[in-house]
């Protein structure tokens, strides 16, 4: 070797030690830059899981403050000493969720300021339990007047104090977890800043490590801020990040006096879809219903999803003209169906709107008006509503008037009345319609339609139609047991095609009452099939296995086609009474009323006509070939014991000739 190459080995040497340490040293560096900024993580990943604990312990004890005080004020309207009774334990079983909550969050690792608080919390709740505890003895023995004032001057103030501490608690853990991310991000940033540094001064191999891993670690740590702020499902802003824009939002707005709108919107029938679809499909639904209101509002403004069903939408600085634009044009985007795997899905949603600062001028507020103008929509049926205070009452109105409804279900207080149905061939009935009454003790009579929408929101529905089967099918039975042979009808709703124990609970109630299943014809209108087509033909191929007779209600008033219908295993269609009723003085209805017959019989169906209240009309519907008829020429709808008397004395329940019913006329 000579002593050129000797020195080009010397320096090859060097210089190949030289990037030998260096990048031992970036190497070196490296690795405890990375454990520096996973042991960071690790601590922020502790820290959000510790805060989510903790904000759940402490929004359960918000739920159940709120729910014990409203059940406070349902056992100052309750009447009935069990159902106080049964609600009394409802309101212990909350506050234990309250103790339990509140000793687990004591039980973790908190902060000095978290103690402080705790402790508010226990020296609040000390504080107001005398006070709870009179409201309840005075709920519970007896009606006395001055309880609402009780509940206004005294529970209420004490009850809301506590709720104020427990707030701060959620506000200050969630302080606590911002500032967790703010320090997990200045120590990424921090190594990041001494990887490039060495890397500048190593080779162009460890610059491109170290960019890379310092990229990987603030990807690491974007993941886990946006895990804490984000919404996993569909992307939105979470309940935290969410609270933490409107409380920006309001500070800004007082500053700048500025206006805002918050519109809190529920999606309807929602549980439906996860129970008959499964939880796939809602997961989807949920999805494109998220991406169809990004699509609907400006980019300033906020789209999030609370949690559940439950979105809220800020509409920063809003003129009342855009206000009403959004909320339509939201309305109109969940209008279209959904296509969603192998399946469509309708639905509909409900919205509560609360101005800033007409409504409200602090978060809980402003949330609270529009959840109480949420399900005032709901109720009213009519996509979105904007708070008012009569609101308030109505809320509190309707949740008395649900549990009276309850209360009539299960005490055995409503009452059937059956309309007859008369065969056209041999003019002899041949069948009653069973329709509810509900006698309300300061209401009076109430007819179904006053009913039965308050039990399909609030979920009793179910329970109203087992009712109504029951009482139904025991009459035919009694009927039966009198030689009398006839079917009797019962009213299916919407609601009632989505329950998949339907068809087990009839076919239990038709072995209990001994009644043969063609006996009991159930009456389905189109709007309600239409609803979720899929969902009410698994429920009706079942029902028709049963050898169940079906019938399409309101025939006429729906949307329904031909090719839909002539795939349902329904047995006869009965035209709707509007129809009937005009059809000897409205040529279009009585158009209606004979192609109907027509098309009935074309599909193999038994037609019955609604609504008949003169002898021209049941004329005519014979000379058409009509099956059967119903309505007031031949009665109104009759009490079980009228009933008898009706079949006893009628000469509809023997048969009429041509001559009696020349008599009749």
């Amino acid at each position: 070797m000579t002593a050129n190459s000797k020195h080009h080995f010397s320096i090859g040497v060097r210089i190949a030690s030289g990037f030998l340490i260096a990048i031992m040293l970036m190497l070196a560096l490296t690795y405890v830059s990375l454990n520096h900024m996973e042991q960071a993580n690790a601590r922020l990943k502790n820290i959000v899981q510790k805060n989510n604990v903790k904000t759940e312990m402490a929004q359960i004890m918000q739920k159940a403050l709120r729910e014990r005080a409203l059940s406070m004020h349902i056992m100052a309207v309750l009447t009935d000493d069990f159902l106080k009774d049964e609600e009394y334990q409802r309101f212990n079983a909350l506050g234990g969720e309250y103790t339990r909550a509140r000793e687990k969050l004591e039980n973790l690792a908190v902060s000095p300021e978290e103690r402080k608080v705790f402790s508010r919390i226990i020296e609040l709740t000390r504080a107001a339990q005398p006070e709870v505890q009179k409201v309840i003895e005075m709920g519970l023995h007896g009606s006395d007047p001055g309880i609402f004032d009780q509940i206004r001057n005294e529970s209420m103030p004490k009850q809301r104090l506590i709720s104020e501490q427990v707030d701060a608690l959620i506000r200050l853990q969630q302080s606590q977890a911002a500032a967790a991310i703010k320090e997990a991000e200045t120590s990424s940033a921090s190594a990041r800043k001494t990887m490039l540094l060495l890397g500048g001064v190593a080779s162009l191999l460890t610059l491109v490590i170290a960019i890379f891993v310092g990229k990987r670690a603030s990807k690491h740590a974007q993941a886990l801020e946006h895990q804490a702020l984000y919404d996993d499902l569909t992307g939105l802003p979470n309940r935290t990040l969410f609270q933490d824009r409107l409380k920006q939002t309001i500070t800004h707005s007082q500053r700048e006096g500025l206006t805002f709108a918050i519109m809190l919107m529920d999606l309807d029938r929602f549980k439906e879809v996860n129970d008959t679809l499964g939880h796939n499909v809602g997961d989807l639904l949920l999805q494109e219903v998220s991406q169809r209101l990004l699509k609907t509002v400006r980019n300033s403004d906020t789209v999030a999803r609370l949690g559940g069903d439950e979105f809220v939408i800020l509409l920063e600085n809003p003129s009342e003209a855009y206000i009403q634009k959004i909320a339509q044009k939201i309305l109109e985007a969940l209008d279209h169906p959904f296509s969603l795997d192998q399946d469509v899905v309708d639905i509909n949603a409900s919205m509560g709107i609360a101005l800033y600062p007409e409504h409200g001028n602090d978060a809980v507020t402003l949330t609270q008006r529009a959840d109480v103008a949420m399900y005032a929509a709901k109720h009213d049926n009519c996509g979105f509503l904007l708070y008012s205070e009569s609101q308030e009452q109505s809320s509190r109105a309707h949740l008395t008037f649900k549990s009276e409804l309850r209360q009539a279900i299960e005490n055995d207080e409503l009452v059937l009345y059956f309309q007859p149905k008369i065969d056209h061939t041999t003019a002899r009935i041949m069948g009653v319609e069973a329709l509810v009454r509900w006698q309300h003790p300061k209401r009076g009579f109430l007819p179904p339609d006053q009913f039965i929408l308050t039990a399909e929101q609030t979920g009793l529905m179910q329970s109203l139609t087992h009712w109504v089967l029951e009482k139904a099918l025991l009459q035919c039975a009694a009927l039966h047991k009198a030689g009398i042979f006839i079917n009797v009808a019962v009213n299916l709703s919407a609601r009632n095609l989505h329950d998949k124990q339907l068809p087990a609970n009839i076919a239990r109630l038709l072995d209990k009452t001994n009644v043969e299943p063609s006996y009991l014809v159930l009456e389905i209108t189109e709007s309600a099939m239409m609803a979720d087509q899929a969902s009410a033909l698994v429920i009706l191929n079942q029902l028709d296995k049963m050898d169940v007779t079906l019938a399409i209600d309101d025939f006429g008033t729906g949307f329904s086609s031909l090719a839909y219908l002539s795939k349902l295993p329904v047995d006869e269609i009965k035209i709707d009474k509007s129809f009937v009723m005009e059809m000897m003085s409205d040529k279009q209805a009585l158009v209606i009323v004979k192609s109907t017959i027509d098309l009935g019989h074309n599909l193999g169906l038994k037609v019955v006509a609604e609504g008949v209240e003169t002898l021209e009309a049941w004329h005519a519907l014979t000379e058409w070939g009509c099956d059967c008829a119903q309505g007031y020429l031949m009665s109104k709808p009759l009490s079980a014991a009228d009933l008898m008397r009706w079949i006893n004395e009628s000469s509809w329940a023997e048969g009429i000739s041509a001559n009696s019913m020349k008599n009749l006329a």
